[in-house]
């Protein structure tokens, strides 16, 4: 936190380096306004740097996006060392605002180094960007997005030369090169010489290879049968799933034509994520309108995606918990009676995600390992476990509608889940029945899992501050119930230990190093708590598990009303 943000506003506003108008932006602008981006740095969340687009070292702008390339060209000069400047980095954007500008501040910083950009020209799916770094053998990459925020925010992220994200390691060294680079710093003028075009050539290998990582399951009849409706809420998704979806042969597609063209304003879709069911308005009327099976939306960089089922009569929306419990059961089916692999089967979630994954994947004599939230955790375990010869990722997944299917990308990607949950859709349809109608035997199997969500929002200058004063507070006071249900142990990922209230020990874990807090309770069921990478807000994860839909439901109430007793910090030890 900046001592005092009016100094560091002072600064800018006496730079030499800001041009008269954004001096007169700065001037005409509220305290109110200036004080987010003025109080403190920008700093690496779950996935890479974000915030809101406005000057300020806070703010992602010209400034700071650059103060991010160089750092990270830095990092990679030091870490790689000169091969870096053979091999090129990859730049990548959507179709916010604030990015072409930004894209092109990033590759004059680049080639400032010396290093070649290996450069989309036009939007792309983040997943592309991931793709691109291994298929050209770049040395990494750099995406301009803010995923599926507002119009008002604009990010980056950063990718290692394996096509995955950077680890909490890899950042910190970016964070330090970082500090090196005051602000406002000056603008590079680069070497367009050292700029090589990506072009369509890409896009065709980049789905090739995603073709390649999904089992052509179902019949050519049964996927020409599939109603679909698409939405990418204004994204970059539009510009290759649809070909994507004809291409394999779901023919019978309808796409919400009032939110096909990429918009970084987000007319008709404000708050762009798929996560929540209300952006699916406009693609439910036109599901009802023709009698969709399907509806697929994608976020406005295409690397998540949500669908919501026709199921009796009723449209129904999957979580990321359901969706990505389907897909793991399809594709090990798929898996079984198409593939061969000398390397075992492997499932990654993160722990918050539910338990349901791990009972489908050892169904199918496969391992599903538990790691911390976000890809740039998971897609890197993905590459050890294979290098190391332990196995194979088919899938990776976590709660927040983000899947990896396979080895094409190291990183979540919309357009191959959409692609998968087709083919699985089409052959429940061929059978009369619904992606609900297997979730249902899938309970039946292995017991009801249910899932919510609750998170606490934080607001102003001490957020951070008040925001670990409550994560401490519930490990100095862990409690031993929560509402009806008995904590049967608890694990600080911080600390590395697990806590066994039922045995009285202390064990370490296999995992730690991360801000959560999970408590498991006796009969199943879980909270985790860990403070978002992204946001203000610390989030709380309800994961209920019984052998009935009743008692499953009555675990996560229980688990409803105790959590805001949890949200006391003053909260006697219980």
């Amino acid at each position: 936190m900046m001592e005092n943000w009016k100094t560091a506003l002072d600064q800018w506003l006496q730079s030499p380096f800001l041009s008269q108008n954004e001096k007169n932006t700065l001037s005409s602008s509220s305290p109110e306004t200036l004080s987010p981006t003025f109080q403190s740095a920008l700093s690496f969340g779950t996935a890479g740097l974000r915030g809101i687009a406005a000057l300020g070292p806070g703010g992602v702008n010209r400034f700071t996006i650059t103060q991010a390339a160089l750092a990270f060209g830095h990092f990679l000069l030091s870490s790689q060392g000169e091969e870096v400047r053979q091999k090129g980095i990859c730049l990548c954007r959507d179709c916010r605002l604030s990015s072409p500008e930004l894209a092109q501040a990033a590759q004059q910083a680049f080639t400032s180094l010396g290093i070649p950009v290996h450069f989309f020209t036009e939007p792309r799916p983040t997943p592309e960007l991931s793709f691109a770094v291994i298929h050209t053998g770049a040395a990494g990459g750099m995406n301009i997005t803010s995923s599926h925020n507002t119009k008002a925010y604009n990010g980056c992220k950063l990718y290692s030369h394996t096509g995955a994200q950077l680890t909490d390691e890899e950042c910190a060294g970016v964070s330090q090169e970082m500090a090196r680079i005051s602000l406002p710093c000056a603008l590079p003028e680069g070497d367009a010489s050292l700029v090589i075009p990506l072009e369509k050539e890409t896009d065709n290998a980049y789905l090739d290879a995603l073709i390649q990582d999904i089992p052509p399951v179902s019949l050519p009849e049964d996927r020409a049968r599939l109603r679909i409706v698409y939405t990418p809420l204004h994204g970059v998704g539009s510009l290759l799933l649809p070909r994507l979806l004809k291409e394999q042969g779901f023919t019978d597609l309808h796409c919400v034509s009032s939110q096909m063209e990429p918009d970084g304003t987000f007319p008709t879709a404000p708050a762009p994520n798929p996560e929540n069911p209300e952006t699916f308005h406009l693609a439910l009327e036109e599901a009802r309108r023709i009698g969709a099976h399907l509806i697929i939306a994608t976020d406005p960089d295409a690397d998540r995606v949500a669908f919501q089922v026709l199921h009796q009569g009723e449209y129904h929306s999957l979580s990321g918990h359901q969706a990505g419990s389907l897909l793991t059961d399809f594709l090990l089916s798929a898996l079984e009676d198409h593939q061969a692999s000398p390397l075992p089967p492997l499932v990654i979630k993160s722990i918050v995600t539910t338990k349901l994954a791990a009972a489908i994947a050892h169904s199918h004599g496969a391992q599903c390992i538990d790691t911390f939230t976000g890809f740039k955790n998971m897609a890197p375990l993905a590459c050890q476990l294979e290098q190391e010869g332990k196995g194979r990722c088919i899938i990776a997944f976590e709660e927040a509608i983000g899947c990896m299917i396979g080895s094409h990308c190291r990183d979540k990607d919309g357009l191959a889940a959409a692609l998968a949950f087709c083919h699985l859709a089409a052959c429940f349809l061929a059978k009369g029945q619904s992606p609900l109608d297997r979730l249902g035997q899938l309970f039946a199997a292995f017991g009801c899992y249910l899932e919510d969500a609750i998170s606490l929002s934080f607001s102003g200058e001490d957020a951070q501050a008040r925001m670990a004063q409550t994560m401490q507070q519930l490990r100095q006071h862990p409690p031993r119930h929560l509402g009806s249900l008995p904590v049967a142990c608890w694990r600080d990922y911080k600390s590395g230990l697990c806590h066994s209230l039922t045995e009285n020990e202390t064990k370490p874990l296999s995992l730690r190093g991360a801000d959560m807090v999970y408590y498991e309770l006796v009969g199943g069921a879980a909270l985790a708590i860990r403070p978002s990478g992204t946001e203000p807000k610390i989030k709380y994860y309800l994961l209920a598990h019984s052998h009935s839909r009743a008692q499953a439901m009555e675990q996560l109430t229980s688990l409803r009303q105790a959590v805001p007793l949890l949200l006391n910090t003053d909260q006697a030890p219980a």
